[in-house]
């Protein structure tokens, strides 16, 4: 098992990753420390996480520790914890900010960066998982497992986690704004909007499914529906007219560009 991780900050991703290591039994013990009061009480009400009042203490007692605080507070954070830091290793959630930059801050070596999406609040998110240049084979592993946590953890080299934010971290938000488009649509068509968005919601769902089950192309099950002079070429004719497939494409570009010029 996983030795004892700490998750310091209790936000949206703070508290997926530290709830779903104590569900799964991921860790032999998760410790918290959050500053918000209000977000710190969130964490004392799940019995199987151990809230501590300093990070000192949060430190001392962890093996493992993961910075999930948001990047305009990680200055001050590492000025705290480069004292501290001596044998521990590190992981961190903070878009835009390098393992090299934890190395060189923290003086340490064992570090892994994290790029999930906002789905790990329910346990289902890609996260894109890379080790800095010197961590070692064993912290790497003991990485993937606690990405495990948030949904499927997927290795990859540095160069790509600009890559994996305009796709997945940036990306999600794109999906969620087809479905609203499509459930406007149906609204266009007689639907009530949260008729029509549980309809699209259901139609985006069975579509991934089928791909994943299947293992088919997309192209051939779009083809498949596509039958001559039907209704569904007329559809995909008018997104193609609009630069569906364009719009895409540029969208996860400029995501991912955004998030290489962040970088730091």
């Amino acid at each position: 098992m996983i030795p004892t991780v700490g998750v310091i900050g209790f936000g949206n991703m703070g508290e997926a990753l530290a709830v779903g290591l104590a569900k799964k039994n991921l860790a032999t013990a998760v410790g918290v420390f959050e500053m918000n009061p209000q977000t710190r009480s969130k964490a004392y009400r799940n019995k199987k996480l151990t809230v501590h009042e300093t990070i000192e203490a949060l430190v001392e007692a962890s093996t493992i520790l993961v910075i999930a605080i948001k990047p305009q507070d990680i200055p001050g954070l590492l000025a705290k914890l480069r004292p501290l830091a001596h044998g521990k290793a590190f992981i961190s959630l903070a878009a835009g900010l390098g393992t090299a930059s934890f190395q060189k801050e923290l003086g340490v070596e064992q570090v892994v960066r994290f790029m999930p999406n906002l789905a790990a609040k329910v346990g289902k998110a890609l996260v894109g998982v890379s080790p800095g240049t010197d961590c070692g084979p064993v912290f790497a592993e003991q990485a993937l497992k606690i990405a495990g946590a948030l949904g499927r953890a997927v290795p990859l080299p540095e160069k790509l986690m600009s890559a994996i934010t305009g796709l997945s971290g940036s990306g999600i938000a794109f999906v969620f704004h087809f479905a609203h488009a499509m459930a406007l649509g149906g609204v266009k068509e007689g639907f009530a909007y949260n008729q029509a968005l549980e309809h699209a919601l259901d139609t985006i769902e069975g579509a991934v499914a089928l791909l994943r089950e299947t293992g088919e192309h997309p192209i051939a099950f779009e083809s498949k529906v596509c039958s001559p002079g039907g209704t569904t070429i007329e559809g995909v004719q008018v997104l193609e007219q609009t630069g569906f497939t364009a719009s895409v494409i540029n969208a996860v570009s400029a995501a991912s560009r955004r998030a290489h010029e962040l970088e730091r």
